[in-house]
């Protein structure tokens, strides 16, 4: 059986397992104190942004007539986050919080332009100029850290509340391939033409880590034992590193061109905002 897939699986385990001994525990719990379960929806806003230089220098010979616009960036964009989380509270403020939260982020290219002579790129042929932007493919799981916190609370109907501590999140696969190829649209009597394309790809999947987390709200109560809850939070966990490989394995520019780029530094963090119902029992 392929590697991520027992990987995942056995991720998925450990989580399903986390919960399902909080929850068999929470009868026990309740008669120790008050217990809350927690379910929330609501959208992350990751951190990661990074910038690679784009130097025609370092992969083609220094005379050779390929010119550059700025650079390309790698970012995250958020997406939608669902948590559930058990609380004790074995006092009137401070309390003991188990939490799953998970989280979509798509990893996005953009910026970076790559122009042109055809002309100056193939001998006998008459100056047409080319150009293109950089594209990307990119994949990412979902971000599903499992965390174990104190939890501190103050207030009645209207109940302040903000909790932290350790955080564990499973293995990630991340892949991400940037691509240029430059075309022609300026040839008369013909229609648009496009030359063969450069690639570069990073891709792995990234050991999973401890990290923390901190976040504050409010619990409003709409009956003794329901309570709307709102709640901003962040995570974060070590910086991991990828590098860049050719795209295709047969090209030597590509080769220098994954050579010359930064590599990734991925930073896993993000900040939740949230929203759902507690159920005290």
């Amino acid at each position: 059986m392929d590697r991520k897939v027992i990987e995942r699986r056995a991720c998925r385990g450990a989580v399903v397992c986390v919960l399902a001994t909080v929850l068999g525990a929470s009868g026990a719990l309740a008669s120790a104190g008050e217990v809350e379960l927690a379910v929330q929806v609501g959208r992350s806003l990751p951190f990661y942004e990074q910038s690679f230089a784009l130097n025609p220098g370092d992969f083609v010979p220094p005379d050779y007539p390929i010119e550059t616009s700025g650079a390309f960036n790698l970012e995250l964009g958020g997406g939608l986050t669902l948590s559930g989380g058990l609380t004790w509270r074995f006092s009137d403020v401070v309390g003991l919080e188990a939490r799953v939260d998970s989280a979509k982020v798509e990893l996005e290219v953009t910026g970076g332009r790559v122009s042109g002579d055809l002309g100056d790129l193939v001998p006998g042929v008459p100056s047409i100029p080319v150009s293109g932007d950089l594209s990307g493919e990119t994949q990412i799981d979902r971000l599903t850290p499992v965390s174990l916190n104190l939890q501190v609370g103050v207030g009645d109907q209207v109940r302040f509340v903000i909790s932290g501590g350790a955080s564990y999140i499973p293995a990630t696969t991340v892949a991400a391939t940037v691509q240029v190829r430059l075309g022609a649209s300026d040839i008369p009597g013909l229609p648009p033409i496009t030359l063969p394309g450069l690639s570069v790809t990073a891709a792995a999947t990234l050991d999973g880590g401890l990290g923390g987390n901190l976040g504050a709200g409010l619990r409003i109560a709409v009956s003794p034992q329901v309570a709307f809850v709102v709640e901003g939070r962040a995570f974060g966990f070590p910086t991991r590193e990828l590098h860049w490989g050719s795209g295709s394995g047969s090209s030597a520019i590509e080769d220098a061109l994954a050579d010359a780029l930064d590599p990734i530094e991925f930073q896993y963090g993000f900040f939740q905002a949230t929203g759902g119902l507690a159920i005290t029992f």
